[in-house]
């Protein structure tokens, strides 16, 4: 029987995945340097630590921003990498990553005062929550602007409750360059924007009879297919092709992920307007199959078109177990637990297999 992870080791285990995709980034090819700013204001810094970076504010989201939850997960992560390192260096390389990620998540908490002052935490917390998303689909321009309407709003909510700082003791020295400000600064200068009313009944009532009706574009183009095929499947495994043309108006589209490498997105659009997308893979030599951060807009949410479009795929894909990569926000559980029932592999955390790639 296999023994339940404990609080502790199940922080570790999540850091591990995200450590595990952010060593994916890092090795591949490209640029030296990555800018971490903006385009009017550029800071550039080596691409380990962009990529580091970015992981870690996953790894500070899912454990809320705690302090002492970050560095117990470090310590466990240190352990589990002394164990690994005898017999399998390339999984010690991981959990030290994974450490990585932990301790930089807890520099940023400290830099910003968080780990004394709930309020400092509570704002990292909300402001490394919009950065995961605007990493993930910011290319989204509805998902950029319900993002960062989001975050203006939960920091004035808790700017509005009453302050708990007690203030900073004399050796309590900051430890992580990245500021409280500087965590704020996503919100700075974006517009006051409406929430969206929900959509018409009518308009997802027929997105979602016309799921199974999907605009598919290749992962390559033709010439870079057959090269591909020939080869073995092994050059032009990773190259997605930026040219395929789609229906206009098509309401539901399936093309190559633009965050993750040889995965898939499926997506929604009602009238032109984006409504929902996930990733997913599949590995039919294992019987499984994969999907992550299913995204719904706000005003699409509560309506079963993330639980229609998740069952349009299992009967695109028959005969296979169901899972997720792990690492999602605490209050996504209650999502899971029900999209998942009587689903074979109930989307339960699986880490991929030797077929596939994370990153």
């Amino acid at each position: 029987m296999t023994r339940q992870r404990t609080p502790v080791e199940q922080d570790a285990f999540e850091a591990w995945v995200y450590a595990r995709n952010c060593l994916l980034y890092e090795n591949d090819p490209g640029p030296a340097e990555l800018n971490v700013g903006t385009a009017a204001e550029p800071h550039f810094v080596p691409r380990s630590l962009a990529w580091q970076q970015g992981y870690a504010m996953n790894v500070l989201v899912d454990c809320d921003g705690d302090h002492a939850r970050l560095l117990a997960a470090a310590r466990e992560c240190e352990a589990e990498a002394a164990r690994r390192a005898p017999d399998s260096p390339q999984r010690a390389q991981d959990w030290s990553r994974a450490v990585d990620l932990c301790t930089l998540a807890a520099a940023m908490v400290e830099g910003a005062g968080g780990h004394r002052d709930d309020q400092a935490r509570r704002r990292v917390v909300a402001s490394c929550r919009h950065e995961t998303t605007m990493m993930a689909l910011g290319s989204i321009p509805t998902v950029a602007e319900s993002s960062a309407q989001n975050l203006i709003e939960e920091l004035a909510v808790i700017d509005a409750a009453p302050a708990t700082d007690p203030g900073p003791s004399p050796n309590d020295a900051a430890t992580s360059p990245i500021t409280d400000k500087d965590l704020q600064d996503p919100a700075a200068g974006l517009l006051d924007i409406e929430r969206e009313p929900l959509a018409d009944r009518a308009a997802i009532a027929e997105l979602t009879a016309c799921a199974d009706q999907v605009a598919w574009a290749p992962d390559r183009d033709l010439w870079h297919e057959l090269i591909y095929r020939l080869s073995g499947r092994r050059l032009y495994r990773r190259y997605r092709s930026l040219r395929y043309r789609l229906p206009e108006g098509a309401p539901w589209t399936d093309t190559p992920s633009f965050n993750r490498p040889t995965w898939r997105t499926r997506a929604a659009y009602s009238t032109d307007a984006f409504a929902f997308a996930v990733d997913y893979q599949v590995c039919r030599a294992c019987g499984l199959g994969w999907v992550e951060e299913p995204y719904t807009e706000t005003e699409f949410q509560r309506s079963g078109l993330a639980r229609t479009a998740l069952a349009v795929l299992r009967s695109d894909y028959p005969g296979l177990s169901w899972h997720t990569l792990g690492g999602h926000f605490r209050e996504a559980i209650p999502f899971w637990d029900a999209v998942g029932a009587e689903v074979p592999g109930g989307y339960s955390q699986r880490s991929p297999c030797l077929h596939i790639e994370t990153g």
